[in-house]
């Protein structure tokens, strides 16, 4: 018997909207990269950054394709996942997030920060 954890948790912005798909009548999924900053600096001060692609599946996948858009920071809770493919006879490897969990880390505006409705 062995210990099967799989749990990640992740803060960055996306690098473009959300897209969705219709599986069937009841499944969405949901999906973009996420960028996420390293801690460590490069020898040029620059920091690098990883872009992470991720899916959401169900009730997650529908509130992503509703609220989140380019630039959004979130915090995301997930799991990772392997999977291949064959192409042109290659065997091709994906690493991805399947996201569980997301929150929005931007505040939301003052009420006197909203530009009236015209």
């Amino acid at each position: 018997m062995g210990f099967n954890y799989n749990q990640t948790t992740l803060v960055g912005r996306l690098t473009r909207d959300p897209e969705s798909k219709q599986i069937s009548e009841t499944v969405t999924k949901t999906f973009f990269t996420l960028a996420v900053s390293r801690n460590y600096k490069k020898s040029d001060d620059s920091k690098d950054t990883d872009f992470i692609p991720v899916s959401l599946w169900g009730k997650s996948a529908e509130k992503a394709a509703i609220y989140l858009k380019k630039g959004t920071p979130i915090l995301l809770t997930g799991k990772l996942q392997v999977r291949n493919f064959e192409k042109d006879n290659v065997i091709k490897y994906v690493t991805e997030v399947i996201g569980e969990h997301f929150q929005i880390l931007e505040k939301k505006p003052k009420p006197t920060e909203i530009e009236p409705y015209q």
